[in-house]
């Protein structure tokens, strides 16, 4: 079976309203999905519980960007 691998960098201006996080330690009392509008308000060491959602998504609805590089390849096994 072959493996379909793209790999990319660059970055994105997220528009916060529509970038969602998801907490990662549910036992810390705070929500479990939040807004970028919500994230920036947390302290640093709450922000830490949270991860990205999807960064498709957060591309999709960027403001702003960049991909510097973007290679698409297929692998064999």
């Amino acid at each position: 079976m072959s493996r379909l691998i793209v790999s990319f960098s660059g970055w994105v201006e997220c528009d916060p309203a529509k970038t969602t996080f998801t907490n990662i330690d549910l036992s810390n009392g705070h929500p479990e999905q939040i807004t970028g509008e919500d994230w920036m308000e947390l302290e640093e060491d709450v922000q830490g519980d949270y991860v990205l959602e999807c960064l498709g998504q957060a591309y999709t609805n960027s403001i702003d960007g960049e991909l510097q590089d973007l290679d698409i390849e297929v692998e064999d096994e």
